[in-house]
């Protein structure tokens, strides 16, 4: 990386289904030697590995809410990255109910841990210490040239539910979080270099019979931005590029959601993301399976 890069990497992209192809929500930002994981979603440890990352090597760990599908590997991670050989507590911000889980995962799995730190004889285990923080507006402090700023989103019932945006060396990344359309990601994303949004693709939800009624439907587009709503806040905000992650379904037809966003009048740079894409400002490369595309 050089020294102005900000890196975005897609390590799971999809929602609580589970799929072989999207792994749970979890994004990785890289910039001024530091690294953020947003999200722990299942098979986080996984994608940090196919990347080339590892869990031993996160400066900080931001949990954006409380719901399952983004924090279920939480514990997880925190065994295989003392496994790497983490020698450092770990730093997680989270809102408080989300806190609330991972002590609760911290405290289930208290006595499996003794008896990993007193039969294994690790050289260190201080790569199981947790240091818990609860994630409010605003600034979040140490991580250098590195600006990371959290706001409330609206993911009612679910509350508080938080959006970021990373800036470092003149290039900034607005990443939605789970909500629906809100004030404060309309504010947020005003002129931002990337624009990564959640999506729910309410034309590929159909009904089906003991797994999803019209109800379910409508109640889960209530809380997400369909297609063409994420198409008028990319338009309106007037972002350079725009990547839509967190895809429900995960199995979407990715082609027929393109079609579906430039159909609602965005015509700019569109990622349509999948697991391990990585996004690099501000040479805008998309390096993927081998493939590096400018955008």
């Amino acid at each position: 990386m050089t020294a102005d890069a900000l890196a975005f990497t897609c390590l799971g992209t999809g929602a609580p289904p589970i799929s072989l192809r999207r792994a749970g929500p979890a994004h990785l930002v890289e910039a001024a030697g530091r690294t953020v994981l947003i999200d722990c979603g299942s098979g986080v440890g996984q994608r940090l590995l196919a990347a080339g990352r590892r869990g031993a090597d996160v400066d900080l760990l931001v949990v954006t809410h409380e719901h399952s599908d983004h924090l279920v590997d939480f514990y997880q991670l925190v065994i295989s990255s003392w496994h790497q050989g983490r020698a450092r507590p770990w730093r997680v911000l989270a809102p408080a109910p989300a806190l609330a889980n991972m002590a609760t995962q911290m405290d289930a799995f208290a006595r499996e841990r003794a008896l990993r730190i007193a039969f294994e004889k690790r050289p260190d285990a201080t790569g199981l210490d947790i240091v818990f923080e609860e994630l409010r507006e605003g600034r979040i402090d140490g991580l250098g040239d590195l600006a990371l700023d959290a706001f409330l989103v609206d993911h009612k019932p679910v509350e508080p539910a938080f959006g970021l945006s990373l800036s470092h060396a003149g290039s900034r990344i607005v990443f939605s979080g789970d909500t629906r359309l809100t004030p404060s990601l309309e504010a947020a994303a005003q002129g931002c270099d990337l624009l990564v949004c959640e999506v729910f693709i309410d034309a590929q939800m159909p009904v089906v019979a003991g797994v999803r009624s019209a109800e379910t439907v409508a109640s889960v587009a209530s809380y997400h931005m369909t297609p063409p709503v994420v198409a008028g806040l990319a338009v309106r905000s007037g972002a350079r590029a725009l990547a839509l992650t967190h895809l429900v379904p995960p199995a979407a037809d990715t082609a027929a959601l393109a079609r579906e966003i430039r159909a609602a009048g965005y015509a700019g740079p569109l990622i349509v993301a999948e697991d391990l894409m990585r996004i690099s400002l501000p040479e805008r490369l998309l390096g993927w399976s081998g493939a590096t595309i400018g955008f």
